[in-house]
């Protein structure tokens, strides 16, 4: 009988035999060495040597995959394939390569990627069911690390010799680890036996270490350094690790700050020294600070303990606290709870409160959506917000309007607001500003808007209106290929409860953004009948784009110029160092000739440093 008749005799009874992932081919062969399944539609015989090279596809280890062209030689036994894709355990891969070794099959510059998930191999093996990594490296959208070796087994990936980092590139930020075990479902890392590593000078060695993949790292950093009237300086947030927490999911955080230490007594300057410990875990939060402080006020200091004390448990909130307006220590006592309704939102409440006054309250506040509508691309919305409040030795405090909003599309917006009060409020828990105002938006590529508000704000200590403010605002936006350009007018009016004029303020921008960089320049005037008869100031900013991964340094610039006087009022410059994981920032902003209202001449100095 004729070899070659027999062989594809055998690929043709092989193929009516088999119901798997090649079940559709028209030819299927089943190998015992390596174990695999192969198949296709068209394949071309050549002595000993197979070919498939339309619908090829091959099943071993667990794994279906698909290939431009697979090669079998019988007599060696050698199997190879070229551009190969196909999937594992939830996992889709890619190779420009695949070969035959004993056993096993092996993937050379293989990719996988599940979800978010990157993985780089430059080999992957697969055997009895498993899969098996050589020389790794894996991104996820939080974390990158790279493995001497790994291995697969269903939803379980574990690695050995792992280096993780979660900096934009390089490894100034750096964790080894012996042994890491991904667990998918949980979107979780567990690193045993790990080294934690600074510009490659070990700072912590945690015996194990959990990594939560799907949620973002919570990396700010605890110091703080800046001067002006006095030097800052300590740790604020300070992680307190405990055992089995996620790194970067720290519950207990530490705060001990000192606060305006050194220069020259003025008249309202103080010194403090702020200490707090924070515990939050679960939706709750229990947090003890003292802040000890003194204040120069022209003759002797005054001293205070200032208490900073809170615990939240669900719909129970207590807090003892500072009022620097009532100059004195508050408390409050609040049972509180939200319901969605749907339309409607609640909000019951209960207090006990010694603020500015002291006694209880009781109420309720939320919306009620009274309107939601779609008509195609135009949308038709009115919102009812309101709040109620009684006391039992007082008249009941009423706040509530409406907000209607219509849309077309992203092109347009319209809308307009009203809320008014009836009664007074005691506390600021329930406070509320009477307002109102209206404005629009239209445009796409250049974009025009306009606003009006007016608002009315409450003495609760003295139980009458203290102000009244009126805000106009106009804005031009222009987006380009080559970047934005806008352009935009705000002024703002200010009266006392009686109607007096208290001060307004006109501010003209014009500000442009380009990958390069942003520059705006800005023109502010107006008056203030406790601050100045008149100021005029030209400001002039630039802030260049960080670097990229390569690192470097920017500079961003500041001026201001007072047009009154004729002379600089203001001067800034802020140094940024940038390596691949980290942004060291060091500012100074000195005020020479005070303009805004409250504003004092001096200098500051601010030092930073943040994750990139």
């Amino acid at each position: 009988m004729n070899p070659r008749r027999a062989f594809l005799g055998l690929f043709l009874a092989a193929g009516l035999a088999w119901a798997g992932p090649c079940a559709d081919a028209d030819v299927v062969l089943e190998l015992e060495r390596p174990p695999a399944v192969l198949g296709g539609a068209q394949f071309e015989l050549d002595g000993d040597v197979l070919t498939f090279s339309e619908g090829a596809c091959l099943e071993a280890g667990g794994a279906a995959m698909t290939a431009a062209r697979i090669v079998y030689d019988r007599a060696a036994g050698a199997l190879r394939a070229e551009a190969v894709s196909g999937s594992f355990a939830g996992w889709a891969f890619r190779a420009p390569r695949l070969v035959g070794e004993g056993e096993a099959l092996v993937l050379e510059a293989a990719v996988f990627e599940r979800g978010d998930a990157v993985v780089r191999a430059e080999r992957a093996r697969f055997a009895g069911g498993r899969l098996a990594l050589e020389a790794l490296d894996a991104r996820t959208p939080r974390y990158r690390f790279r493995a001497a070796r790994g291995r697969l087994e269903g939803e379980v990936f574990v690695a050995e010799e792992v280096r993780s980092t979660p900096c934009k590139c390089g490894s100034a930020l750096e964790l080894a680890a012996r042994r890491a075990v991904f667990r998918f479902q949980e979107d979780e890392l567990v690193l045993q036996q790990g080294t934690f590593r600074l510009y490659g000078a070990a700072v912590a060695r945690p015996e194990r270490l959990r990594l939560e993949l799907d949620r973002p790292l919570d990396l700010r950093f605890p110091l703080r350094l800046s001067y002006g009237a006095g030097w800052n300086f300590g740790v604020e947030g300070l992680p307190l690790p405990a055992a089995d927490e996620a790194f970067g999911r720290w519950s207990t955080r530490l705060t001990l700050l000192a606060e305006g230490v050194g220069g020259a007594p003025a008249v309202g300057k103080t010194e403090a020294v702020r200490f707090a410990v924070e515990h939050a875990s679960a939706g709750r939060t229990l947090r003890f600070g003292l802040r000890p402080a003194r204040t120069w006020d022209g003759a002797a200091w005054r001293t205070r303990v200032e208490p900073d004390v809170r615990l939240n448990d669900g719909p129970l909130d207590f807090r003892i606290g500072w009022s620097p307006g009532l100059d004195r220590s508050v408390a409050a006592f609040t049972l509180s709870r939200s319901f969605d309704l749907g339309l409607l939102q609640l909000r019951p409440f209960a207090r006990l409160a010694h603020e500015e006054q002291t006694g209880l309250a009781a109420g309720a506040g939320g919306r009620l959506v009274a309107a939601d509508r779609r008509f195609g691309a135009l949308q038709l919305r009115l919102e009812l917000p309101y709040q109620l409040a009684l006391y039992p030795d007082a008249a009941p405090y009423v706040w509530g309007g409406g907000r209607a909003e219509l849309r077309y599309g992203e092109a347009a917006r319209l809308w307009a607001e009203a809320y008014g009060v009836r009664g007074r409020p005691r506390y600021g828990y329930e406070a509320r500003t009477a307002r109102e105002g209206a404005g629009f938006e239209a445009g796409r590529a250049l974009r025009a808007s306009a606003s009006y508000r007016r608002a009315v704000r409450y003495d609760l200590a003295a139980g009458a209106v203290a102000r009244e403010d009126r805000t106009f605002a106009v804005r031009l936006d222009y987006a380009a290929a080559w970047g934005t350009l806008a352009a935009g007018w705000r002024y703002e009016q200010r009266r006392d409860g009686a109607g007096a004029p208290l001060g307004g303020d006109a501010r003209w921008t014009l500000a442009a953004a380009r990958a390069e960089g942003e520059l705006e320049l800005a023109w502010r005037r107006g008056w203030d009948t406790a601050w100045s008869p008149a100021y005029s100031e030209l400001r002039l900013a630039y802030r260049p784009a960080a670097p990229d991964c390569a690192g470097g340094w920017t500079l961003a610039p500041s001026l201001g110029w007072d047009l009154l006087r004729g002379r600089v009022s203001r001067a800034g410059l802020e140094l940024t160092l940038n390596d691949c994981c980290f942004a060291w920032t060091l500012g100074y902003q000195g005020v020479f000739a005070p303009q805004l209202p409250g504003e004092a001449a001096g200098h500051q100095l601010r030092f930073g440093v943040r994750l990139r």
